[in-house]
């Protein structure tokens, strides 16, 4: 199975002997052109990396799409849980193989609607498949691993909590960036909360023109972000001063004889920075300064320090706002943030006790 992509960022596939597979086409058409909620590039490929997987499955064990049983998706995802990712030499997040099954689901949702298969291959809201080793296909995957709740086969997921480092150690990672722009890019992850993709998207005109005159602490900027949902970001002036600098210099420097790019942050030869660019910056400080900070775990900080100081200040409904904030879609994605909160507000009194008894001691 082989997945490209035209001028626009819209996915098709070709089988082995490069033929159009319609099916599978009509729905990433459907996905890509039609459905007005899947408008971004990014998850147009993402669905179509997903089902170019599963379909690629389904050719390496002999079965044709259309000929699949419930045991043999759920076969699929033991594989998925059992094995380490190819790109990161880490196991998958369950949220991970969870969005590859919702994929699937999908597809053979349209498929039925569109009469190419008489029956959905798994049951929608009733029973369990054990999550067991499926020998006929996969001798190696872990027994008893976990299990699955419901005909969407999904896993259960566990909120993890972010470990977040403290401050001081990110003050010190930031700074130990050697080039302006990467350490200009961390501190507006730092003291934004913004998202590395929304950091890239970040357009020069949504940005006040001087402000150098503004004679407040923070502005708010509107950004269009993930879900292409607009939300108003806080920037503290003096970031948005060194961001003026960096674009009437090192920016400007770099943009030269380039057609003109609309973002603030550029890559190589003047063009506009991709979220792969800033995760390679960040591996690189990582294994130059052995410190381990990426840029997802910068807005997890400033979530943290943000509930914090809105709880401090008694602001109304603090999740609320750093929901809004942040642009998460559900307040449960927020609320995790007050357990960290909660956690770090402890260890301080603890330590505080040892700071009282060792002052007491004789």
């Amino acid at each position: 199975m082989h997945l490209f992509f035209d001028e626009d960022g819209r996915p098709f596939l070709l089988d082995s002997e490069m033929r159009w597979e319609l099916e599978p086409n009509a729905f990433l058409t459907r996905m890509s052109i039609v459905s007005g909620t899947t408008r971004s590039p990014k998850t147009w490929r993402s669905y179509a990396y997903q089902l170019a997987d599963w379909l690629s499955f389904c050719q390496n064990v002999g079965l044709g799409w259309r000929n699949v049983t419930e045991l043999n998706i759920a076969t699929y995802r033991n594989i998925l849980a059992s094995e380490a990712s190819f790109q990161t030499g880490r196991p998958l997040k369950r949220s991970t193989i969870n969005h590859k099954l919702s994929v699937i689901c999908q597809f053979y949702q349209f498929a039925q609607k569109q009469g190419w298969i008489n029956a959905l291959p798994f049951e929608l809201g009733t029973g369990r498949i054990p999550y067991r080793n499926f020998s006929e296909f996969k001798p190696r995957a872990k027994p008893n691993a976990g299990q699955i709740a419901g005909g969407d086969l999904r896993l259960r997921e566990r909120m993890a909590e972010p470990q977040i480092p403290p401050r001081r150690e990110v003050r010190q990672f930031i700074k130990s960036f050697r080039i302006w722009r990467d350490r200009l890019i961390a501190e507006v992850l730092w003291l934004t909360g913004m998202r590395s993709a929304e950091v890239c998207a970040l357009p020069l005109k949504a940005l006040p023109k001087d402000p150098a005159s503004i004679d407040r602490g923070t502005v708010a900027v509107k950004i269009l972000g993930k879900g292409q949902k607009w939300r108003l970001v806080l920037f503290p002036v003096r970031l948005l001063r060194s961001i003026a600098r960096y674009i009437h210099m090192e920016r400007r420097q770099c943009a030269r004889g380039v057609k003109h790019s609309g973002t603030v942050f550029l890559g190589r030869k003047g063009k506009p920075l991709q979220t792969p660019a800033i995760n390679r910056v960040f591996s690189t400080n990582c294994k130059r300064t052995g410190m381990h900070i990426w840029p997802h775990l910068l807005r997890h900080a400033y979530a943290v320090e943000r509930l914090a100081y809105l709880q401090d200040i008694g602001a109304p409904n603090p999740l609320k706002t750093l929901q809004m904030e942040l642009g998460h879609a559900s307040m449960a994605t927020t609320e995790r943030y007050l357990h960290v909160t909660e956690r770090m507000r402890s260890d301080l009194v603890t330590e505080h006790n040892s700071f009282v008894e060792r002052l007491l001691e004789d």
